[in-house]
């Protein structure tokens, strides 16, 4: 990657204060190969030390330093300026609602069973806002997919016909992640629920959940480097803007319906609100509440990316 392509400071809340910036322009200096650090390395670290700290300038110099190590003879191709704008904000709707599906899946975890469901099954006003959630995250993972799938195909045929290996083993990365993660996933459930007290069962818990989101890191940055130098129609990133749009509202829509649900618990069912049935026998409304938060703070980037997509000119 050429310094200071990707790398601009955007509206994202910054991730550390300004005292640690030298500490993350060495951290993400030695993610680079060193022949790179040569040639543009005061360059491109001189950029760090002016760029806000965002979680799109973490996530441009993740997918840089993957191109730098697959491309060390040059940078990648560069994209025009507006379509640029499109793919970038469209991996930033795609990032956020990964960690979106984290929140969802502990959200899932906490009330599929006693006593949310039979809760959900007899009072209308938890079981509808379920119901939406439900909804809401089906359409948003198939407005993912109706974005995703035509891009990842163009980017696959043009790893075949110009015999990319590298680029097609960037696109293996998200689903190879997510058959050993689903496969995690069917060992625990095959083990049964642990008792209570046992304390594997948190470090169970946390590995689950850390394994999806190193396999979400992992695929997320694979298929922007791979997007990266692929020589595709740039025309599908255009398309790809409604469909960003819809998954951003879906994640609006489901964190409304989240709020809903628990305030609908809270009036119709107070002892299960206040209830130690979260996460692991945590606190319901915290629980709830951290839960909330996260998907907050994942809707709040992607929506102002994919009006940002929608309303880059593409022309």
């Amino acid at each position: 990657m050429t310094p200071g392509e990707g790398l601009r400071g955007g509206t994202e809340p910054r991730l550390h204060g300004t005292e640690t910036r030298r500490g993350w322009v060495r951290l993400a200096l030695r993610l680079y190969p060193a022949a790179w650090r040569d040639r543009y390395g005061d360059e491109f670290g001189a950029l760090l030390e002016e760029t806000p700290m965002s979680v799109s300038a973490v996530f441009d110099v993740l997918v840089a330093a993957v191109d730098a190590h697959l491309h060390p003879s040059g940078p990648h191709r560069s994209w025009p300026l507006m379509i640029e704008r499109i793919r970038r904000s469209e991996l930033a709707v795609f990032a956020s609602w990964v960690v979106f599906v984290v929140a969802g899946l502990a959200f899932q975890r906490m009330t599929e069973g006693d006593p949310f469901a039979p809760i959900a099954s007899s009072q209308t006003a938890v079981g509808v806002s379920y119901a939406v959630i439900v909804a809401g995250a089906v359409v948003s993972l198939a407005a993912v997919t109706i974005a995703g799938v035509p891009i990842a195909l163009a980017i696959a045929r043009a790893g075949i016909r110009l015999r990319s290996w590298r680029q097609l083993a960037l696109l293996a990365v998200p689903p190879i992640a997510l058959a050993a993660w689903m496969g995690l996933t069917l060992y625990l459930v095959s083990r049964g629920d642990q008792p209570a007290d046992e304390p594997w069962r948190l470090v169970t818990f946390l590995g689950w959940v850390g394994s999806f989101i190193v396999a979400a890191i992992a695929s997320t940055v694979a298929v922007g480097a791979a997007a990266l130098a692929a020589e595709i129609d740039g025309s599908l990133y255009r398309r790809a803007a409604l469909p960003a749009m819809i998954t951003a509202v879906a994640m609006g829509v489901v964190a409304l319906a989240v709020t809903a649900w628990g305030i609908a618990l809270a009036f119709e069912s107070p002892s299960a609100f206040w209830s130690s049935d979260g996460i692991l026998g945590s606190s319901t409304p915290l629980t709830w509440l951290g839960i909330l938060l996260v998907m907050a703070l994942a809707t709040a980037v992607a929506v102002p990316s994919a009006v940002g997509a929608r309303r880059t000119p593409t022309s």
